[in-house]
C-alpha cells in the first residue's frame, strides 16, 4: 500500500514539474512603421526546422505559445510581408517575450495574385481574403461579399441585406456594428480583409452571425462620392453622396442620401369566408385601382479618432420618411348571410421624422485587455392617419406616436494563457413608446420596457483543434402598460458550443443558446381600429414573454475547388404569440394570443465551386419544416433553391442568378401560409478607375410573377393572389463616382438606420 502511494506522489510530482517547466513565450508583430500586423502565421520549430506547434496573431498583432525551454527557432509569415524565422531560447522561467518587426514586400497585396487558401478557418471564425478581381469588378461592401460567395450567406446586393438561415447578419466594420445599409458607403479596395463569425463569441456573442470588415487606415486626404441607382419598368431612385476627410488621427464624414418609390397597377384577388355563430359570410374582392408612394431622405455627421490606445467616434443623424399617397379601391361581393355588391376605398398617410445619436469607445487597457463602450439614442414621431369607406359604411383613424428608443453596451474582453479569453458583456435596452388615437375610438397607450442582459463568457482551448465556449447569463426583463399590471422576469440565458476540427479543411460546430422575447406595444395594448365593414383589429395587454430555445450543428469542408457548408437548425418557441380570430356579434376581432409552442426545423446545404479566379458559381438547398400547436394547429413544409454565378472578363462582370418557388409561413404573428414567386435575372457592369456604371434586369422573360398567400382557421380563412409591377419584368442602371483628393482614403460606413421605428396598432390598404 505505501508502495503504491510513493508511486502515486511520483507521478503527481512529475506532472507537476512537467506543467511547471512550461514557459509562456508571448509577443507581438509589428510592420516598419511600428503598426501593428494582425493575422500573422506564427510557428514554433526544432533547430534542425521540424515543425512543433503554431498560432496565428490576433486583430492586434499578438502571440501567445507555451513549450519547455530550450533551443527552437520561431518563424513570421504573412501576405504581403517578408517572412522570418529566428533563433529562440526558452529559457527555464514562466514567461518570455518576444518582439518582431516584418517589412513590407516589394509587391503590394492588392496586385499579388494569392495562390494560397482565401478562407482561413481560424479558431472561431473564417478569416477570408478578397483577390484581385473580387475587388476591382465591386463598388460596395455588398458588391464585395456577394463576390466572395460565402457558403450559408445570401447577399441582396441592391436591397442591401444579407442574411443567413433566413435572419439578418449583423454587419461590422474594424469592429464596431454598423446598419445593414450602411455598408453601402465602403469602397472595397480600402477593404483588407473579411472575418466571418458563422457562431460568434467574444464581442460578436449575440449575433446570430456576424461579419466584419477590416479595412485600410490612411491619414491624409479624402473623397467625394456620388451614386445613382435607378430601375426601368417602375419609378424607383436611390441616390446618395458622401464626402470625407482625413486628418491626422481624425476623420470628419458627412452623408446625405434621397430614395423614392411609385407604383400602380397592383392586381389583388381575395376569397374570404367568415364564420359567425349562426351565419357565414363569404366576401370576394378584386382590386380595381390602387397606388403606393413613399420618398426617404437621410444625413449624418460622422467623427472617428484614433490613436494606439483607443478609438473614438461620435454620429449625429437624421432621417425623414413619408408615404403621402398609398390607395386602393376595391370591388367587394358578398354572400351567404349578407348577399349585395359595393365598393371600398382605403387611403393610408404616413410621415416620420427619427433624430439619432451614436457614441463608442473602444478602449486598449492592457495588451491583453480591452474595454468596449457604445450608446445609442434614437427618437422617432410618427403621424398616421387611415380613411375607409364602404358605400355608407366609414371608418377613420389618425395617431400620433412618440417613440423613444434606448440601448448602453458595455464589453470587457481578457486573453488569458494558452489561448483562452474570458469576456463579461453588459447591455440594456430601454423603450418608451406613447400613441394617442382618434378617430373611430380614441385613447392613449402608454408602454415602457426594459431589459438588462449579463453575460460571462469563456473560451477553453483543449488543443489546435478543440475549443469549447461556454456563456451563462441572466436577463431581467420589466415592462408596464399604462393603467395595467407591471410585468418582471429574471430568466437565464446560455449559450455554449464546441468548436471541432477533425482535419485541416473540415470543420465542426455544435451550439446550444437559451434566450427570450417580449411582447410589443404593436401587439399588447388596449385598443381597437376598425378593418373594414366586417373586422377589427384589437390589441391583447395581458401577455406574457417567449421563451426562445435554438440548437444547431454546423460540417464544413473544403474539397479542391469546393467549399461546402452544412447547417441543421432546431428552434423551439415556447408561449408564442400569434393572431387569434374570434366573433363578437356581428363584427370578426382580430387579435393577438400567447400560450403556443411553436417548431422550426431548418437544413441548408450550400456549396461555391471556384472554377477558377474568373469563374465561381454557389448553389443552395433549403429545406424548411414549420409547426404551431397547441391552442392552434398550423403546418408548412417548403424547399428552396438559389443558384448564383459570377464571371470577370477585364473590366466587366457579368452575373446570373436564380431563385425557384417556394412556401413559407409568413411570420410567427400573422399564421397565413405564402408561395412566394420565383426570380431570376442577370447584370453586366464596367469598372474603370473611378468609374463603376451597371446594367440589370429582373424576370426578364416573366409578365406574370403572382404572390399567393391564404389562412385558415374555424372562424377565419382567406385566399389571396396579388400581382404587382415591382415583381414582374424590371430593369435597373446604376452609376457610381469617386473622386479622391490628396491621399487616396478609406471610404467610412454611412452609419444611418434609415427604418423608422414604429410599433402602431395599423393596417396596409386592402
Amino acid at each position: 500500500m505505501k508502495k503504491c502511494k510513493f508511486i502515486v506522489m511520483l507521478i503527481i510530482l512529475s506532472f507537476t514539474s512537467i506543467i511547471q517547466a512550461q514557459c509562456l513565450i508571448e509577443g507581438k508583430v509589428v510592420d516598419e512603421r511600428n503598426n501593428e500586423i494582425p493575422y500573422v502565421n506564427v510557428r514554433l520549430l526544432h533547430t534542425d526546422s521540424i515543425f512543433i506547434k503554431g498560432t496565428v496573431a490576433d486583430s492586434t498583432g499578438r502571440y501567445e505559445l507555451c513549450n519547455t525551454p530550450g533551443d527552437y527557432l520561431i518563424a513570421y509569415s504573412c501576405t504581403g510581408y517578408i517572412s522570418q524565422c529566428i533563433p529562440l531560447k526558452i529559457p527555464n522561467k514562466e514567461r518570455k517575450t518576444v518582439y518582431i518587426s516584418l517589412k513590407t514586400n516589394d509587391v503590394s497585396l492588392g496586385e499579388v495574385l494569392i495562390k494560397g487558401e482565401s478562407f482561413i478557418r481560424k479558431k472561431d471564425h473564417v478569416l477570408i481574403l478578397p483577390n484581385k478581381e473580387q475587388i476591382k469588378h465591386a463598388t460596395t461592401g455588398y458588391d464585395l461579399l456577394y463576390n466572395l460567395m460565402i457558403p450559408g450567406i445570401n447577399v441582396d446586393r441592391r436591397k442591401g441585406s444579407v442574411k443567413s438561415l433566413g435572419e439578418d447578419v449583423s454587419l461590422y466594420i474594424d469592429g464596431r456594428k454598423v446598419d445593414y445599409r450602411e455598408i453601402q458607403s465602403l469602397r472595397p479596395r480600402d477593404i483588407e480583409k473579411i472575418e466571418y463569425f458563422d457562431v460568434p463569441t467574444g464581442k460578436y456573442a449575440g449575433d446570430v452571425t456576424s461579419i466584419n470588415y477590416i479595412t485600410k487606415q490612411y491619414k491624409t486626404g479624402g473623397y467625394v462620392s456620388l451614386d445613382a441607382d435607378q430601375s426601368i419598368g417602375y419609378l424607383k431612385g436611390d441616390y446618395n453622396a458622401v464626402a470625407k476627410l482625413n486628418k491626422g488621427k481624425t476623420d470628419y464624414t458627412l452623408f446625405a442620401g434621397y430614395q423614392m418609390q411609385e407604383y400602380d397597377g397592383v392586381k389583388k384577388t381575395n376569397h374570404e369566408v367568415f364564420n359567425f355563430t349562426d351565419y357565414n359570410i363569404i366576401r370576394d374582392s378584386k382590386t380595381i385601382d390602387g397606388k403606393s408612394a413613399n420618398n426617404n431622405q437621410y444625413g449624418q455627421l460622422h467623427l472617428l479618432n484614433k490613436n494606439d490606445k483607443r478609438t473614438l467616434a461620435g454620429k449625429l443623424s437624421l432621417v425623414h420618411t413619408a408615404s403621402p399617397d398609398d390607395y386602393q379601391i376595391n370591388q367587394m361581393i358578398y354572400s351567404g348571410h349578407y348577399n349585395f355588391e359595393q365598393y371600398s376605398h382605403s387611403e393610408i398617410s404616413q410621415r416620420s421624422i427619427m433624430p439619432g445619436m451614436n457614441l463608442y469607445g473602444n478602449f486598449k487597457i492592457k495588451d491583453n485587455q480591452q474595454l468596449e463602450v457604445s450608446l445609442n439614442g434614437v427618437y422617432t414621431h410618427n403621424d398616421y392617419t387611415r380613411n375607409y369607406t364602404e358605400n355608407n359604411f366609414s371608418s377613420s383613424t389618425s395617431v400620433k406616436e412618440d417613440f423613444y428608443n434606448m440601448d448602453g453596451n458595455i464589453n470587457y474582453n481578457i486573453s488569458l494563457k494558452h489561448n483562452n479569453s474570458l469576456s463579461m458583456k453588459l447591455y440594456h435596452l430601454h423603450k418608451i413608446r406613447s400613441s394617442t388615437y382618434q378617430g373611430d375610438y380614441s385613447s392613449w397607450q402608454h408602454l415602457w420596457s426594459g431589459e438588462t442582459l449579463l453575460f460571462v463568457e469563456y473560451n477553453q482551448q483543449f488543443s489546435n483543434n478543440l475549443v469549447l465556449r461556454f456563456r451563462p447569463g441572466f436577463s431581467s426583463l420589466q415592462y408596464h402598460l399604462h393603467s395595467n399590471e407591471h410585468i418582471s422576469h429574471i430568466s437565464p440565458r446560455l449559450q455554449m458550443g464546441i468548436n471541432f476540427q477533425p482535419a485541416k479543411r473540415q470543420y465542426i460546430q455544435i451550439n446550444l443558446n437559451i434566450g427570450n422575447s417580449y411582447p410589443q406595444i404593436n401587439t399588447i395594448n388596449k385598443m381597437d381600429q376598425t378593418i373594414d365593414l366586417l373586422q377589427i383589429k384589437r390589441g391583447n395587454p395581458n401577455m406574457d414573454k417567449t421563451n426562445l430555445y435554438l440548437a444547431n450543428a454546423i460540417y464544413a469542408i473544403r474539397l479542391g475547388k469546393f467549399n461546402t457548408q452544412l447547417v441543421i437548425m432546431y428552434l423551439y418557441a415556447d408561449n408564442m404569440i400569434v393572431n387569434n380570430y374570434y366573433p363578437n356579434g356581428d363584427k370578426l376581432i382580430n387579435s393577438f394570443q400567447d400560450g403556443n409552442n411553436y417548431h422550426d426545423f431548418k437544413i441548408n446545404l450550400s456549396t461555391t465551386w471556384k472554377m477558377c479566379d474568373n469563374l465561381n458559381a454557389k448553389i443552395d438547398l433549403n429545406y424548411i419544416r414549420q409547426v404551431l400547436s397547441r391552442s392552434i394547429s398550423f403546418k408548412n413544409r417548403s424547399f428552396l433553391a438559389e443558384l448564383n454565378i459570377n464571371y470577370f472578363w477585364k473590366n466587366i462582370a457579368f452575373n446570373v442568378y436564380g431563385k425557384i418557388p417556394y412556401y413559407v409561413m409568413d411570420d410567427w404573428l400573422s399564421l397565413g401560409h405564402a408561395k412566394v414567386y420565383g426570380d431570376y435575372g442577370l447584370s453586366v457592369s464596367w469598372n474603370s478607375r473611378n468609374w463603376r456604371v451597371e446594367s440589370g434586369t429582373n424576370s426578364p422573360f416573366t409578365k406574370s410573377n403572382k404572390l399567393k398567400e391564404w389562412l385558415s382557421t374555424d372562424v377565419y380563412s382567406f385566399n389571396t393572389i396579388q400581382n404587382s409591377r415591382t415583381y414582374q419584368q424590371t430593369g435597373y442602371v446604376k452609376i457610381a463616382y469617386t473622386f479622391d483628393f490628396g491621399r487616396t482614403t478609406s471610404r467610412e460606413q454611412n452609419n444611418i438606420n434609415k427604418s423608422i421605428n414604429s410599433c402602431l396598432l395599423y393596417t396596409s390598404p386592402s
